[in-house]
């Protein structure tokens, strides 16, 4: 009979388990600061795109704060490790872990320290999310004169990518499901307002032809803008717009404005008419009558 793999073994698979539920279960021991990022959770841009695929689709059931989604994401990116010396470095760091969440329930001198350093970890002065939080401001951090447009749009792409999941490369190419992201709450992170939107999935080729040239000034490459009668259209920011794209634009507001003016004239004409017939109901005309009158 063939050996068992280790990880196979009942000796420790149900002792890891053990030990990742009681990781878990200790987070919420703990107070909301400690475990959590202040503020409220990020959400979908309204209006200006929804963020990545499933970010419009959150999953409200669980409510999970920044420490309980960093050790499932540890455990989960660690779960294929082969090597028993590895392993049981893991399991040993897992443990130190545990003992130092239990400690912090202590109302002691080294109690205090440990959630003072797990209050710096989910406010972003420490560990991954400053790393995070330091790398989206390198991007956006960009000078026009020297980058171009669609240098721009990259950056803008990856900055938007990452405040939607703080995890690392490695963990987001092994759990790529979007109950695994760990987002990053607007409270740590504010894109200034003309940033503030999803770009496209892919740069559009239709600014690369000859009619779409422009001069880049620098800025965003993409924006929306909405007219006082409510129609929305995209408009580049940063440079000059192409004369082609402003007369498509302003054909479109046209259109819609003939079209609210035909709609506002039947409503008028609709209202006269529920006048008129209450009047003659007052009247006790019926409908039909005219021709007896």
């Amino acid at each position: 009979m063939p050996a068992q793999p280790f990880w196979k073994h009942p000796a420790h698979r149900i002792p890891t388990l053990a030990l990742y539920k009681a990781l878990l279960q200790s987070t919420f021991l703990l107070p909301q600061a400690c475990v959590a990022q202040p503020g409220k959770p990020r959400r979908p841009i309204q209006g200006k795109g929804v963020g990545p695929p499933g970010s419009a689709a959150p999953i409200p059931h669980l409510n999970r704060t920044y420490l309980f989604a960093y050790i499932r994401d540890r455990f989960r990116f660690n779960r294929h490790c082969t090597s028993p010396r590895i392993t049981a470095g893991y399991l040993k760091e897992a443990e130190d872990a545990l003992h130092k969440l239990h400690r912090a329930t202590i109302e002691d001198e080294e109690g205090l320290q440990i959630r003072s350093e797990l209050t710096d970890m989910v406010q972003g002065r420490t560990g991954r999310l400053k790393e995070v939080i330091d790398h989206l401001h390198g991007l956006i951090d960009w000078d026009p004169k020297k980058t171009t447009q669609k240098e721009r749009f990259l950056r803008l792409k990856r900055a938007q990518e990452a405040v939607w999941d703080t995890r690392p490369q490695s963990s987001i190419r092994k759990d790529k499901d979007i109950c695994y992201r760990i987002p990053l709450n607007p409270s740590l992170f504010t894109f200034p307002p003309e940033l503030d939107y999803y770009p496209p999935s892919k740069y559009p080729n239709q600014f690369k032809n000859q009619r779409g040239k422009f001069t880049n000034s620098g800025g965003v490459f993409l924006t929306e803008v909405t007219t006082s009668e409510g129609s929305r259209f995209p408009r580049i920011r940063g440079g000059t717009q192409p004369e082609w794209l402003s007369m498509l634009l302003k054909s479109r507001v046209k259109r819609s404005v003939k079209r609210v003016d035909e709609w506002k004239e039947l409503e008028e004409l609709k209202r006269m008419m529920i006048i008129e017939k209450q009047f003659q109901q007052r009247l006790g005309i019926q409908e039909g009558d005219y021709g007896r009158l």
